[in-house]
This record gives C-alpha cells, sequence and structure tokens, in this order.
C-alpha cells in the first residue's frame, strides 16, 4: 500500500550523469535555478551529475572558472555567508571526474536555501 502511495503521489525524475563536453549552459543554468549560484561567462563545465530519482533531489558540477573571474565567481551568496563545514562529498563520490581531494586551495562552505532546501 505504501509502495503504491509513494509512486501515485511523489514525482521522481531522472538521474543524469555527462563528463565535458556534454556539460552545457543548460546544466550550469540548472544550478544556478537550484543553488543561486551564479556563473561568470567563460566557465566551462567539467562534470555533472543530477541524482532525481529519489525523495531529495541531488546534484554535483564540477566547472573550470576562467582566472580572471575568480573573485566575481567567489562573490556569489554561498561564499558570502563565511559558514564554511566539511563538504558532502557522496554526491559526485564514483563519478571519474570527482577528485574534491586534489584541490589544491579548497574551502567548502554550506547554505540553507528556501523550501527546505541545502547547497
Amino acid at each position: 500500500m505504501v509502495g503504491v502511495l509513494l509512486s501515485d503521489c511523489l514525482d521522481f525524475g531522472d538521474d543524469i550523469q555527462l563528463v565535458a563536453p556534454n556539460v552545457t549552459v543548460d546544466e550550469l543554468a540548472e544550478v544556478t535555478q537550484r543553488a543561486g549560484i551564479q556563473f561568470p561567462a567563460g566557465t566551462i563545465g567539467l562534470g555533472y551529475v543530477f541524482l532525481g530519482s529519489g525523495i531529495d533531489d541531488a546534484l554535483a558540477i564540477k566547472a573550470s572558472i576562467p582566472a580572471a573571474s575568480k573573485a566575481e565567481f567567489l562573490d556569489n551568496e554561498l561564499f558570502q555567508d563565511k559558514r564554511e563545514a566539511s563538504a558532502s562529498i557522496q554526491i559526485g563520490k564514483g563519478q571519474s571526474w570527482w577528485s574534491p581531494g586534489d584541490v589544491a586551495e579548497r574551502k567548502d562552505y554550506n547554505k540553507d536555501l528556501p523550501q527546505g532546501r541545502h547547497v
């Protein structure tokens, strides 16, 4: 009975896994829409995974930001709150491109978003 109720009431989406060059401005726009993160012009998506088939959507993206646009990117509200926390690496785990341990200069932040969302 519970399975029938869940399958009829919840709107589950698809899981999407992409790597460059298939990570387009559409995926960057999806991250902007869901998390409020603005990407500067010239940003290149390197890897993208969206888990939409569960109760809670989750996504991870790896992008190359032009060096000249680093300050512009760090102006995003997420980084201005200065609420540092350890990152959840579970979303991208298992992806060939997901290697946060290889990042030389790394800071992790989190932020609560409206409607029970979190980034």
